[in-house]
């Protein structure tokens, strides 16, 4: 019976020099890598400037962002109808914010979404101009009072 004793010596001095590197991991909840500057996070809208042409919802591949008719005076939206986007389905390919033209609609730098309920995720128009924060704290609140 043969040891591949090289290839054992190999791995182990591998081992052995990777215990003097600095570590490639950070400790998520209290250390955070920078964000890339082209990173595609959470979709955010801004209420006050759609102004209700539906684009965003033309141009999405998989038909994650629906316009819904939501109770908001918008100054520029006469039609009174925000986008409704399923995060768990979008695929984050920016089209929409692309295609808004009066920059409503944009990828935010925020990447911290899990939830245990998916349903959580198919956030109307006012869950979508809301950070993840004050999501959370909303919900907690909701959940304290009833």
């Amino acid at each position: 019976m043969r040891v591949p004793i090289l290839a054992f010596a190999k791995g182990f001095k591998e081992t052995l020099t990777s215990m003097t590197k600095a570590p490639v991991t950070v400790e998520y909840p209290e250390e955070m890598r920078d964000v890339p500057e082209n990173w595609r996070g959470r979709i955010k809208l801004y209420l006050d400037l759609c102004v209700g042409c539906t684009t965003c919802s033309m141009v999405c591949p998989n038909a994650s962002c629906q316009m819904e008719a939501l109770d908001y005076q918008a100054p520029k939206n006469k039609r009174a109808i925000f986008p409704r986007v399923d995060i768990v389905s979008c695929i984050y390919c920016g089209l929409c914010e692309e295609t808004c033209p009066t920059d409503a609609i944009r990828l935010d730098k925020e990447f911290k979404l899990s939830e245990y309920d998916r349903g959580v995720f198919d956030y109307d128009s006012y869950e979508l101009s809301k950070r993840e924060g004050q999501l959370e704290l909303e919900r907690e609140n909701e959940a304290k009072a009833g």
